[in-house]
């Protein structure tokens, strides 16, 4: 066993995938149309160019993602009233309810996940995972800066 964080964090996110593949086979989703449904919630009327950055995706990806949502009448897609190019996506009643019956498996998992774990550990770690967030975040948008200036050469 790998004691080294790195590989802990990227054991434990596969393992969530796994378990969340299950549970979202019943609804015939796929966890990546899942964390796009999620986030389309968070943020409605956001453009697909602005889910692109929200989930640090590709464009031929997401956009294959948005039409099988679409077709599968999970998402709408509504034509910006100032530029017709542009289209905002929101959640259908059908994604809704989806998202709300998957969101009690999520809430069991998180149970199991911090059992053992008093209530002040889970709140220290979920700061401590926070800050490892944010820098690494810090570190992506430093390269990403680094590699524009580079091709601006």
């Amino acid at each position: 066993m790998s004691d080294r964080l790195c590989d802990m964090i990227n054991k434990s996110a596969l393992l969530h995938k796994r378990i969340m593949t299950r549970v979202l086979q019943k609804y015939d989703l796929t966890y990546a149309q899942y964390q796009v449904l999620k986030t389309i919630q968070d943020h409605p009327g956001l453009s697909a160019k602005e889910m692109l950055i929200y989930l640090d995706s590709d464009k031929a990806t997401l956009s294959g993602i948005l039409y099988r949502l679409e077709k599968s009448v999970m998402i709408n897609r509504k034509v910006d009233a100032n530029d017709r190019r542009l289209m905002h996506l929101f959640l259908t009643h059908k994604s809704e309810a989806i998202i709300n019956s998957v969101k009690e498996h999520e809430e069991e998992c998180e149970k199991n996940l911090t059992k053992g774990l008093r209530n002040r550990e889970t709140r220290i770690f979920q700061d401590a995972f926070q800050t490892i967030i944010d820098n690494q975040n810090e570190q992506l948008r430093a390269r990403i800066k680094k590699m524009e200036e580079a091709l601006n050469e």
